[in-house]
């Protein structure tokens, strides 16, 4: 289900703007997309049930979409909607107050500014830790184990010390006289080790696993971190086993402390069942037991953790406003700091208005390296209106740099590409942010573009490529019309979006040439098209797809495009042309859940991203997805 956590950051960015000196463009409210998470599809029992991949769906009764020159309603219709939201928020100025950040921009922005305690800047994989904090070897309910002393890491964050104490604690409390063995966490300074991907930035740890005898059940303190097979036994030592009563203890501590909130438990996927089964027998609160169905988890991308616990911690508010980040899943349970990076993004956007060009920057910077959600309006609605072009040119990266699914910057964006003074380099970053939004508000703002004559072909050419991502099927007669309009560089744009909506292309025998001036090929390729809309524009985009990866080699059978089908998938990554290996590729990722990068169109690189992987991952995915039918 989409979690929304940001703030309605349209209207109340209106708020701060009407109270000074700037003006803003029309803002709609904000909704979160969940971050690092893929797009996903529900499948259903027949491919004539099958919703749409695109997320739209296509109503097999109704009539093809009318193409409408949208120009002559979209200015007025801009106009109105500038004066309504503008107007609504002038009345409720009154009453609403903008959340203020306890910090001034000079503040924020001073480099002597000191900070008390730890600080854990960056992401897991790629961070660091100011003024860690160290676990001494031995406490009162918990030792560092033996191998692991020498290797010097043993700090973390101060989150994370007190974490591992509070959790040790708990579960002596019940359990009187058990000892959590702990492992890893990381170096003095964070940064990478050579035991892990993560542990860089403090807020990772290896925690063993409680383990106990198994003829009379006494506790005994993990020698190593133990590998536990599927039936719970230590495989290196045959005497002792998983210590469940205990270990669920230690999640469940860990899951619940007042202030400090973990994002995962990686571990197997058995010793997670047999977890979550105590729970239930125990009659633990439900809702706590779903939360450690989410959070305990076997990663797919490294090692089962079958022989250790690993911990990762969410960001303290104070870290996440200076630099540390979340990558996420954002569970909705946990406070994710949205109001707190709104009031610090309201702050920085006052540091626009200072005189010296430096400061902007900084500000942008700042915004940048926190990655403010908000930070893509205040880039594009304050930053690239600058008079300095070191200015404009960062806004831009930074928008570019930090993806952004609201309105507010869609609306922007568009704003400056059709400004008169837009360069069209600066073009050619405002519409990469309008393909990576993969938004369909961007697909009438794209046709309008296309209509006007004014608009240079090099610009119609980036225009046709911010379609890349926007697979709607309502957009295929509005490209077909469009083929017979523009030179033969936008013809070949628009026709590769077109490949890839209806995931099918002209076969080699038609000939259709889209980069030859000849009227008779042109109206031979508009006429394929044509027919193809007719035949088929009542099947919605999932069977399409369907139709498609068949025509390429993909057995048909009941259920496709099920994770049973992700082998062939793959294999359809390999040799094929630009819509099928992009199609594969995207549904996949809709699949599997897994990241995977939608603007790479080497076939063979995306084989290397997902054959491994699967590979490594089949035989649990598959059984996963059984049970949950």
């Amino acid at each position: 289900m989409t979690n929304v956590r940001f703030l309605p950051v349209s209207l109340t960015l209106l708020l701060a703007w009407a109270c000074s000196s700037c003006s803003a463009p029309s803002m709609t409210q904000r909704t979160a997309r969940p971050e690092s998470q893929p797009e996903t599809f529900q499948l259903a029992s027949s491919p004539t049930e099958h919703a749409s991949l695109s997320g739209s769906t296509s109503s097999a009764s109704s009539e093809p979409p009318v193409v409408i020159d949208l120009t002559p309603a979209l200015l007025p219709a801009n106009a109105a909607v500038d004066t309504a939201l503008t107007t609504a928020a002038r009345r409720v100025i009154g009453w609403w107050k903008t959340p203020q950040d306890p910090l001034r921009f000079s503040e924020i922005l001073d480099n002597n500014r000191v900070l008390s305690g730890s600080q854990s800047l960056g992401q897991p994989r790629s961070g660091s830790v100011l003024n860690s904090a160290e676990l001494a070897f031995t406490g009162p309910h918990y030792s560092i184990i033996e191998r692991h002393r020498a290797r010097n890491t043993r700090f973390g964050t101060d989150q994370m010390i007190e974490l591992i104490h509070y959790s040790a604690a708990r579960v002596d409390e019940q359990f009187p006289g058990s000892i959590l063995r702990v492992g890893n966490i990381g170096y003095k300074r964070g940064g990478k080790i050579p035991w892990s991907v993560t542990h860089n930035s403090g807020r990772d740890a290896d925690l063993a696993f409680y383990v106990k005898r198994i003829d009379d059940g006494a506790h005994i303190p993990s020698p190593d971190l133990l590998h536990i097979d599927e039936s719970g036994i230590a495989i290196s030592h045959r005497d002792l086993q998983f210590d469940v009563e205990r270990n669920w203890i230690l999640v469940k501590a860990l899951l619940t402390h007042p202030e400090i909130h973990t994002q995962w438990l990686f571990i197997s996927e058995p010793l997670k069942q047999m977890l979550l089964a105590h729970a239930l027998e125990l009659g633990e609160d439900p809702h706590l037991i779903e939360r450690a169905s989410q959070i305990l988890h076997q990663p797919t991308e490294s090692l089962p953790h079958d022989d250790h616990l690993h911990l990762r911690i969410t960001c303290s508010k104070r870290d996440r406003l200076e630099g540390c980040l979340d990558p996420g899943p954002f569970w909705p349970w946990i406070d994710w700091h949205d109001q707190d990076l709104f009031a610090r993004s309201l702050e920085l956007m006052r540091a626009l208005d200072a005189p010296q060009p430096e400061t902007r920057l900084a500000a942008l910077n700042f915004l940048e390296k926190i990655r403010s959600p908000y930070a893509p309006e205040v880039a594009l609605v304050r930053g690239i209106h600058d008079a300095d072009p070191r200015v404009r040119q960062k806004a831009l990266e930074v928008a570019r740099a930090i993806p952004s699914w609201s309105a507010t910057a869609i609306r922007a964006a568009q704003q400056f590409i059709a400004a008169s003074g837009t360069t069209l380099d600066e073009q050619k970053i405002a519409y990469e942010i309008l393909r990576r939004s993969s938004d369909a508000l961007v697909s009438d703002f794209i046709f309008t573009r296309l209509h006007d004559p004014a608009t240079s072909v090099d610009e119609q050419i980036l225009a046709a490529r911010a379609l890349s991502h926007i697979m709607e099927p309502e957009l295929v007669p509005r490209i077909i019309e469009r083929f017979a309009h523009h030179d033969a560089p936008v013809r070949q744009e628009l026709a590769q979006v077109l490949h890839r909506i209806t995931n099918h292309a002209p076969p080699a025998a038609k000939n259709i040439d889209w980069t030859r001036n000849d009227e008779a090929a042109l109206a031979s390729g508009i006429d394929f098209w044509n027919e193809w809309w007719q035949q088929n524009r009542n099947l919605d985009r999932q069977q399409w797809l369907i139709n498609g990866f068949v025509s390429h080699g993909l057995e048909p059978y009941e259920n496709m495009l099920s994770l049973a089908s992700a082998d062939h998938l793959i294999q359809l990554l390999r040799k094929q042309p630009d819509h099928i290996v992009y199609n594969a590729n995207r549904t996949l990722q809709a699949l599997t859940r897994r990241w995977a990068p939608l603007e790479e169109t080497n076939g063979n690189k995306l084989h290397r991203h997902w054959a491994p992987w699967w590979n490594k991952n089949r035989s649990r995915l598959l059984h996963n997805a059984v049970s949950v039918r």
